[in-house]
């Protein structure tokens, strides 16, 4: 018996689902070209499913509510969507809600593929083994193989959904469901510009004098010195390239690239710089406005990036290197600020971990006016 259900036709999420729901599952797609808003549905080759076997032995047992007991062969699998034919475009008519525009934006922008609403997970199943509750995430990025369920609901409203999640959680291990909260949105428009006004900010609190940034870097030479001499450089070895990602970078970028020449590596130092939705509010999609000057093909690359947040820019530079041949990236973070995170993105090596809060100084690229000071600070608003 099929456990998820795709429902009929652009149904909002308030409107109850159960007489409008079929045993299929599908991904929406675009028209013959992105952004024509022409929608339709694409099947998806494995719904999440429970064995009949398995829901007749439910039926048997009586007990309404209830998952049959986990097992090889009834524990439920969700295969991922096939691959999507082209990027989604942001459609206002498709969403519950404005900020489910904003972030799909987002995510086409960064090259994200996306599908909006596509499952329908059953929680609870009655007596006689039909299913009772539902919940339907947001998104599902079949390239990360990740669910996002977006709710700008305040915190204390909220619990009814943890509980769906949780239980999703429960009967499905092998799904993989982010969360993002009003406070995770809110950061969101803060780190992407994409609220109307930018607030003005005071310096705060400082958070890392320079002493501690500067024995911090060091240290990140020697971790990152260590990773490159135990990587094999095969027959024509070239050094390994540190690439910046963006004019934030440049200081970190340097003092990085000192520490590893005195403990002897020889690394050669490059940067390449992204549009933003902040700088290209009308752009499609993020593009390189400056391109490494360095060949990158058929040697190890190390994005080093002065704060890592959502992990959206350093995916798309991943991505964009390993088209151009490079042999093996890593990526170095100063600040990870990892409650950020939309997308997992594994960081090899990271100064600190980040507050949740807006910083400055240390050539940071949020807040130019502060970026040479010696330190990092607390950044304070209103």
């Amino acid at each position: 018996m099929a456990v998820v259900f795709r429902p009929l036709g652009r149904q909002n999420r308030a409107i109850p689902r159960i007489d409008s729901q079929r045993g299929e599952a599908t991904a929406a797609t675009s028209g013959e070209h992105p952004g024509e808003g022409v929608w339709r549905g694409e099947p998806m080759s494995g719904a999440t499913t429970i064995s009949a076997r398995a829901m007749a032995g439910k039926r048997r047992s009586g007990h309404a509510g209830q998952q049959p007991a986990a097992c090889e062969e009834t524990n439920p699998t969700q295969e991922m969507l096939p691959p999507l034919r082209w990027l989604l475009q942001p459609d206002a008519n498709r969403f519950a809600h404005p900020a489910e525009v904003e972030l799909a934006r987002l995510l086409t922008f960064y090259g994200v593929r996306w599908s909006y609403e596509p499952t329908t997970f059953a929680l609870r199943w009655g007596s006689d083994g039909h299913p009772e509750e539902f919940v339907t995430p947001d998104f599902f990025l079949p390239d990360f193989d990740l669910y996002l369920e977006l709710t700008t609901m305040r915190q204390r409203l909220v619990t009814r959904k943890n509980r769906k999640f949780r239980l999703l959680r429960q009967h499905y291990p092998n799904v993989r469901v982010r969360i993002l909260y009003l406070r995770d949105y809110e950061r969101i428009r803060d780190i992407y510009g994409t609220r109307d006004i930018e607030p003005e900010g005071r310096l705060g609190s400082i958070l890392l004098v320079e002493q501690e940034v500067e024995q911090r870097i060091a240290a990140l030479a020697v971790e990152l010195s260590q990773i490159l001499d135990a990587r094999p450089r095969g027959d024509s070895p070239q050094r390994p390239l540190l690439l910046g990602l963006g004019p934030g970078s440049e200081r970190f970028l340097c003092a990085l690239g000192e520490g590893l020449r005195a403990h002897g590596v020889a690394v050669d130092l490059d940067r390449a710089d992204l549009t933003s939705l902040a700088s290209a509010p009308e752009a499609e999609r993020v593009k390189l406005v400056r391109t490494p000057a360095l060949p990158v093909a058929g040697r190890t690359v190390v994005v080093v990036q002065e704060v890592i947040s959502s992990g959206l820019s350093a995916a798309f530079v991943q991505a964009w290197l390993q088209r151009r041949g490079a042999a093996a990236i890593d990526i170095c973070a100063l600040l990870d600020r990892e409650a950020a995170r939309i997308i997992d993105i594994p960081v090899a090596c990271r100064g600190f971990a980040a507050p949740d809060v807006s910083l400055a100084g240390y050539g940071l690229a949020r807040r130019r006016e502060f970026g040479n000071l010696p330190y990092i600070a607390e950044i304070e608003t209103g």
